[in-house]
């Protein structure tokens, strides 16, 4: 959605196009694979505050990089906050115009600039199931969450007290959206129960025992033979799960060759991944070693995936 009053002053400021992201996050992930898909490749990095002339500036052919260093907390400064008041990446900033929300985003890109669509406007049958597959994978996104914190960040993931207060204040002016504040109190703390973790997991079971059955016909996509919206969305929820072992080779393997598909194109190759690359291997080796452990994402799945 196009913000129309920015409380940030960095945003009217900008020129060309800037995406303020983190490498590692999925949201920003999939706006980064529509951008290559456009034929608009990562430009020049600049700090995500940067409001001098020389920042400010568009490159012909590419976009900013505004990296907001989730690990840093970056994303719950108040600078950013003006950005975006939910306190999640992506934002992108399109001569000086304010988009948030990443299908959002996805959809303005398909507008404002060529290529192949990712929004099949041409068809009205493709376009509803699109949005209809594009509607359950934002529903699924707090799953998405539970889940990879839970057997994926662990510990890494919880916040200092400290940390708290200041997402706190930086939310004072959001509507959170996101349900992070309180996320994070119960994550922190360790109130969760195991049975909220594990319902979040049967709930992205359940999504790609149904993405299996749609994809078991041979189709090259899942709403036909060309990438939309719905591969971007759904191909990012499995590159994240990948990375905490989720066993999708050997529990849906329609999926995880339809995954493979979409992962040797050169968007998803230089888009999403490029500089997350050593991350996700990092992510990797870690989950196989927790596997080892009987501790793994992989072990619960199983469990309950025939």
């Amino acid at each position: 959605m196009k913000i129309e009053h920015p409380a940030s002053p960095i945003v009217g400021k900008l020129e060309g196009l800037h995406l303020f992201h983190f490498d590692g996050a999925p949201c920003a992930q999939r706006v980064r694979f529509a951008l290559y898909e456009k034929g608009l490749v990562r430009g020049r990095e600049v700090k995500f505050d940067a409001a001098d002339p020389a920042s400010c500036r568009g490159e012909p052919g590419a976009w900013i990089s505004r990296r907001v260093s989730l690990i840093k907390h970056e994303h719950m400064t108040p600078t950013y906050a003006a950005i975006h008041p939910n306190l999640v990446v992506p934002a992108l900033v399109h001569d000086g115009e304010l988009h948030l929300e990443s299908m959002d985003i996805i959809e303005y890109l398909d507008q404002a600039f060529g290529g192949a669509p990712l929004v099949p406007k041409d068809d009205p049958d493709r376009l509803a199931d699109a949005r209809a597959l594009t509607a359950l994978g934002k529903d699924l996104h707090r799953s998405i969450r539970f889940v990879t914190f839970r057997w994926g960040l662990r510990g890494l993931a919880r916040l200092s007290a400290q940390a708290e207060v200041e997402l706190k204040a930086s939310l004072a002016n959001g509507d959170d959206g996101e349900q992070l504040l309180a996320f994070y109190e119960d994550y922190d703390s360790r109130s969760i129960p195991d049975d909220v973790f594990v319902a979040h997991l049967e709930k992205l079971n359940g999504a790609f025992t149904d993405l299996e059955h749609r994809l078991s016909d041979g189709r090259a996509s899942l709403i036909g033979d060309d990438v939309s919206m719905a591969d971007v969305i759904w191909a990012m929820k499995v590159l994240r799960l990948s990375e905490c072992d989720y066993p999708f080779a050997r529990c849906f393997p329609a999926v995880w060759a339809w995954f493979d598909r979409l992962s040797s194109r050169r968007s998803f190759r230089e888009g999403v991944m490029g500089k997350h690359a050593f991350m996700s291997r990092a992510f990797r080796a870690k989950a196989s070693v927790e596997h080892l452990l009987g501790i793994g994402l992989r072990r619960e799945v199983l469990k309950r995936v025939a």
